[in-house]
């Protein structure tokens, strides 16, 4: 029998600044799998450092304090709430996908511009999220860790700027511009 502890017994809740710390994490284990050429797992980081930054926007645009507790059944109420909403084309806003990016991107709008009428930079950032989150969905998906399969460079390079404008851009997308 292991002597260990294990790890997930001693995982926390999530938080704003749980999931900005972890996204900075991933991306930086990405860059260094993309030095090794590790590329397909290195993809795999990015896409989720892109996930988180946009469910820590949300969750703080919601009103959540940056070190409130999210715990998985807050996220998947919150989840099933976008599912329900509707966007003007009449899809739903966040589709059923477990790790729905874009649908992350759009509920981010959803809650911001229902708090007030967002400024024309506003707009602009929230759009760039959804067009960014949508680049990175092009290539990104879960089921990656399961898979071998080549990533070409400019896959690659095009996850990764994604990634990084998150980063870069997340407290903005936040709200605190």
């Amino acid at each position: 029998m292991s002597q260990a502890k294990s790890l997930a017994d001693h995982l926390s809740p999530d938080s704003v600044n749980r999931l900005q710390r972890a996204a900075e994490q991933r991306v930086e284990d990405a860059n260094w799998l993309m030095a090794q050429n590790r590329f397909l797992a290195a993809l795999y980081f990015f896409g989720y450092s892109v996930e988180m930054v946009l469910s820590a926007a949300y969750f703080r645009s919601a009103g959540f304090s940056p070190n409130m507790p999210i715990d998985r059944d807050t996220r998947q109420r919150r989840m099933a709430k976008a599912r329900q909403l509707m966007m003007t084309t009449g899809q739903p806003l966040m589709e059923g996908d477990p790790h729905p990016l874009v649908g992350w991107a759009r509920f981010l709008e959803w809650q911001r511009s229902a708090l007030r009428e967002l400024t024309a930079r506003e707009v602009q950032l929230v759009k760039e999220a959804i067009r960014n989150a949508g680049l990175v969905y092009k290539h990104w998906r879960p089921e990656l860790r399961y898979k071998t399969t080549q990533v070409m460079p400019d896959q690659i390079q095009e996850v990764r700027r994604a990634a990084i404008w998150f980063i870069e851009h997340r407290d903005d997308l936040c709200g605190r511009e």
